[in-house]
């Protein structure tokens, strides 16, 4: 038997109706029945907090991702899986990610649709999380499940408002699948942005994101470096370049000592200095920009938060963002 805590955070997997809509309600509204006697498995339900996930900020994503860490140490379960909303949720797993060490299978599962309505997915997704999270896991780091696939938590984003198989990992596609009989893998993960260990995870909380669109950009970046902020990602246009005013923005906030990091608007692909003009790639790169590969911004913003709050320096940040 495989001893499984599901952590429970709140969302849509345990919401109610009320209020004219859906509400959030409690670790009651969540529907266990499909977990309670799975075979191989003995569960235990453990409520750690209950919000909807647009209220999930990164202090409290660093919280879970520390108590999950406190029960990696502890070697008391073979398992976690944590219910949460949606809109979040690889925010969060992928911020665990960054602070596991990976030994404890970590599985992070939701619901599209609440209880209430028609064809609800929560009571499969966390039947098929336990069911992976009862399996070898090792080396596969944060893992999310979903509709009956299995992502890490370092490639997959939310890419549909509302239908039930919006989580997918563009360009790199789920690791396996929960079939009915058992768990199938077809690949693994060749790398995981993990942090050296340091202790509990603290923020840098001053990191901000800039999505930068046609004409715009430049002045949210000095807006941000006026602010006092100590980072700034930058979600440049396609292979990571820029209108010439934000390149200079860039620049300014380089020479005041902010750790600027760019990646792409675009769902697939690196980074590069292949661009030589005024904004390009290998102009940004001469002005001392860092490049994030192919990561999303939403999660290298966490990463530089995480980094700086460990008080990294900018050459350790570039040799973690080299392997990208």
């Amino acid at each position: 038997m495989k001893k499984i805590l599901v952590l429970s955070t709140g969302g849509t997997i345990e919401m109610l109706p009320g209020n004219g809509g859906i509400t959030i309600g409690s670790v009651s509204g969540m529907d266990v029945s499909g977990i309670q006697a799975l075979p191989g498995a003995d569960v235990s339900i453990q409520k750690y907090l209950s919000l909807p996930s647009p209220h999930i900020t990164p202090s409290i994503m660093a919280d879970i991702a520390n108590e999950l860490r406190k029960l990696e140490l502890s070697r008391e379960y073979d398992g976690v899986v944590v219910t949460h909303g949606t809109d979040t949720l690889e925010e969060t797993a992928f911020m665990a990610d960054l602070h596991l060490e990976g030994f404890l299978p970590v599985v992070f599962t939701a619901a599209m649709r609440s209880s209430s309505e028609l064809g609800v997915d929560g009571p499969r997704n966390i039947r098929s999380a336990v069911r992976v999270a009862c399996t070898e896991t090792q080396n596969l780091g944060v893992t999310v499940v979903l509709n009956d696939e299995i992502h890490a938590a370092g490639r997959v984003t939310k890419t549909c408002t509302s239908n039930v198989s919006s989580f997918d990992s563009p360009g790199y596609g789920p690791l396996g699948f929960v079939d009915d009989d058992r768990v199938i893998y077809h690949r693994r993960p060749i790398w995981r942005v993990n942090l050296p260990d340091q202790g509990s995870l603290v923020l840098e909380e001053r990191v901000g994101l800039v999505r930068t669109a046609a004409g715009f950009g430049h002045d949210l970046i000095d807006f941000l470096v006026e602010a006092d902020y100590k980072g700034i990602v930058v979600e440049a246009f396609g292979r990571g370049n820029v209108h010439p005013a934000t390149a200079d923005a860039m620049e300014r906030a380089v020479k005041s000592g902010v750790v600027v990091i760019l990646t792409s608007r675009c769902h697939e692909g690196r980074v590069l200095d292949v661009y030589a003009y005024p904004g390009g790639g290998v102009d940004l790169k001469r002005r001392g920009v860092l490049f994030a590969g192919d990561m999303a911004g939403n999660k290298i913003r966490l990463f530089l938060m995480a980094c700086l709050g460990r008080k990294l320096q900018r050459d350790q940040i570039q040799q973690m963002l080299s392997a990208l």
